[in-house]
């Protein structure tokens, strides 16, 4: 950072007026595709970027065409001729006054370089030159013609000066730069995410019907091993019997175990899809100034990572825990039931494997929130930079600083 550089570009850019305006000068946060920069502003930065480069050439196309004719004589004085004074310049425009100053002139038609020579001589030597400058002549007579003729445009720039800085201070007031930070959570939720997801189209239902089968899986299981354990030595029973009812409890606890991941998998399409379409519904409906203080990489996070999460993860996450709970308490009872001498064990253990499930989530909870926070502002950077190759004129960042 070379201070005495940053000021001179900012004095030959015209840009220390519009910095006082600005609510936090050059730290003021600038929102997707410049939306709270003019024309002229984004145009100005543009050349202040580049001149603070300090290049040995510059290849300028029309860089006037967004600021009014005395911002453009100010440019055209403090930037090409002061601060490129001693720079190769290639400028591209329509504004023929400024022609003269030019070493040479080169006059373009239809793609083709007609006439190259300095302003005087090509003015002496080519009609189409002179037609040209002639038509501007005339043009910008009759603007100054309807300028002169109205009073009232004397004291604007110092109305609209004077009415920027109440906005400024206004605003400054407020303490808040246009794009928002982004929200997240913090510590335990309770089960409002969970209710709120289960209270997407029939998910209690779907739910129910899964955790029931689940259970009656379990109980089938203990069935199965209970018959085998209880008879494998009965003589009265013979070995073809023992297999088949065997057999047969699996079978019926293998149906309950495909309905189940049945149910799950028809409660993560019904609630995706609930979630999906309001997600849609918010995002079209939304207004404009949502768009505006919002950067593209946070809602592309949301619509894709998150969403995804909320597609693969949760519906399968609820039935793992519904099925790993009942598993464990179906077993610490029959283990309760054949050795009761086993609870003295079994209860400090569950007390205590509650008390590191508690003491792991509180950290596991905020890595999650940073991992999902983060990722927007990657998929910002990586939407700027499309939209940079996309799009090379006009102020594209979403995060950027002046």
């Amino acid at each position: 950072m070379d201070g005495q550089l940053y000021q001179d570009t900012l004095e030959h850019c015209s840009l220390v007026k519009d910095l006082e305006l600005l609510p936090y000068g050059d730290l003021t946060e600038i929102g997707e595709r410049g939306v709270n920069l003019s024309g002229g502003q984004k145009q100005r930065i543009q050349l202040a970027r580049a001149l603070y480069q300090n290049a040995d050439i510059y290849l300028l196309d029309d860089p006037f065409s967004a600021v009014d004719a005395h911002t453009a004589t100010s440019l055209f004085n403090e930037y090409i001729m002061g601060a490129l004074s001693g720079k190769t310049v290639l400028l591209v425009t329509h504004q023929v006054d400024f022609l003269p100053a030019f070493d040479s002139v080169m006059l373009m038609a239809v793609g083709e370089i007609l006439q190259a020579a300095p302003y005087h001589q090509l003015l002496s030597s080519s009609q189409e030159f002179q037609g040209l400058v002639n038509a501007h002549k005339e043009t910008a007579g009759s603007e100054r013609l309807t300028e002169g003729n109205d009073p009232q445009r004397e004291g604007l720039p110092a109305r609209e000066i004077k009415n920027s800085h109440i906005e400024k201070q206004h605003r400054t007031s407020q303490g808040d730069q246009l794009i928002k930070q982004e929200e997240k959570e913090v510590g335990d939720t309770g089960f409002k995410p969970y209710i709120q997801y289960l209270n997407q189209n029939k998910g209690y239902l779907y739910f129910s019907l899964a955790a029931f089968s689940h259970l009656l899986f379990a109980i089938g299981q203990i069935s199965q091993n209970s018959w085998m354990a209880t008879n494998v030595d009965d003589p009265h029973i013979s070995t073809l019997r023992l297999i088949a009812v065997y057999l047969c409890i699996g079978i019926i606890s293998m149906l309950f175990l495909l309905c189940r991941s049945i149910f799950v998998v028809v409660l993560g399409i019904q609630s995706s899809k609930s979630l999906f379409s309001q997600l849609l519904n918010s995002l079209f409906r939304a207004p404009m100034s949502f768009y505006d203080s919002t950067p593209l990489g946070r809602i592309l996070s949301r619509v894709a990572s998150d969403l995804s999460i909320v597609d693969l993860d949760v519906s399968f996450s609820f039935i793992f825990v519904v099925g790993s709970t009942t598993n464990a308490y179906s077993n610490l009872g029959v283990l309760a039931v054949i050795t009761w001498q086993v609870l003295f064990i079994s209860i400090p253990m569950v007390y205590l494997a509650i008390r590191l499930q508690r003491y792991y989530f509180a950290s596991a909870k905020e890595m999650m929130r940073i991992n999902g926070t983060t990722k927007s502002l990657v998929a910002n950077h990586l939407a700027e930079f499309c939209c940079r190759s996309h799009d090379n004129k006009g102020l594209q960042g979403g995060r950027t600083f002046l």
